[in-house]
């Protein structure tokens, strides 16, 4: 059998054109920090957050937040070289990140932060943690190393203690918060 010479070989998948504003929200998005009142959900940092810390590397009024606003909402398209080039630099990517076109850097760049926001974001099969657990997490994560060692022994005790009440049927009576 001989090739088909006008047989056209199948089409490499093109990546994922990005426009400016999604990889910038993207980005702002990864940056979030958790919020420690509420254990799993995650505050982005606002324009006036994001504007101070460029203005503060890059000098006073590089950037304001009105214009970061625009730039997360879509209403300013292009940047500009001079402003794709400064948050580049903010993010510590190179300036292909926000390439129009798309890019190998940028797609690469985009994957491995979807990659990270979806390890942040809980399982399905996951069920939500009690308020008290949550509590006794964010307390635990201000102890030292070793008071947080003692906390997993005094737990890890309390669940044999438990295993063995269950098995012999005597359940302490525990006291009602209400």
């Amino acid at each position: 059998m001989t090739a088909d010479p006008h047989a056209q070989e199948p089409a490499e998948p093109k990546a994922q054109v990005r426009t400016f504003q999604e990889v910038l929200r993207l980005l702002l998005k990864a940056q979030a920090k958790e919020d420690p009142h509420k254990p799993g959900e995650f505050i982005e940092p606002t324009n006036t957050e994001v504007a101070d810390a460029i203005n503060a590397r890059f000098g006073a009024g590089t950037i304001t937040n009105e214009h970061i606003r625009r730039l997360r909402n879509g209403t300013v398209k292009n940047p500009g070289l001079e402003v794709a080039s400064i948050l580049a630099d903010f993010f510590g990517l190179p300036l292909d990140v926000f390439k129009a076109t798309g890019s190998e850097t940028s797609q690469k760049v985009v994957e491995e932060v979807q990659r990270f926001l979806e390890s942040r974001r809980p399982t399905q099969s996951e069920e939500p943690e009690p308020p008290t657990v949550r509590v006794l997490a964010r307390t635990t994560r201000r102890l030292s190393p070793a008071g947080q060692a003692r906390v997993a022994r005094y737990a890890e005790q309390l669940a044999q203690l438990e295993a063995m009440e269950s098995e012999t049927g005597s359940f302490p009576v525990v006291p009602s918060t209400d």
